[in-house]
């Protein structure tokens, strides 16, 4: 069979070490370690000044954070993809966010029933380690979901 009968080969997807510049990682990780200062001030001002279970205060301050990091990585992180829809980003983001509130609640509520008066600090710590592994899946999905569309595609 001769090459001159061939179909001319589609482009694939390109690797991802030639579809993102090396500064994609660290803003990944400044627009996480800015979405977890927030979370942190909503979880000590709760934890500290109102009669709010732990666990509920977690989600909400899971909720209030997951916004600022979700709009920060569609913005910010992956700036290529301006042109990929607001719920592609905030729902892989939403999905990892639901993930890492389940784990760190039960995380969280674990530690508070096995250490009883355990600080609201030593809470939060549990939960940004928790929520760092689920941060590391969260990565690999956006890169995948918030890919810059290449030039002429559909």
């Amino acid at each position: 069979m001769s090459t001159a009968t061939l179909a001319p080969s589609t482009p694939s997807r390109p690797a991802p070490v030639q579809q993102w510049r090396a500064g994609t990682l660290p803003r990944f990780v400044a627009a996480g370690l800015t979405g977890n200062l927030a979370h942190a001030v909503v979880f000590l001002l709760l934890q500290v000044w109102t009669p709010i279970p732990v666990a509920v205060v977690n989600v909400t301050a899971t909720v209030f954070s997951t916004l600022v990091t979700n709009e920060m990585h569609r913005r910010f992180t992956f700036p290529g993809a301006a042109g990929t829809p607001w719920f592609h980003g905030h729902g892989v983001g939403g999905a990892a966010a639901l993930l890492g509130v389940v784990l760190s609640t039960a995380a969280l509520t674990a530690w508070h029933h096995l250490v009883p008066g355990a600080s609201a600090l030593s809470g939060l710590l549990l939960v940004h380690a928790v929520t760092g592994l689920v941060g590391l899946a969260n990565f690999l999905a956006l890169r995948t979901v918030l890919r810059p569309r290449a030039a002429g595609a559909a």
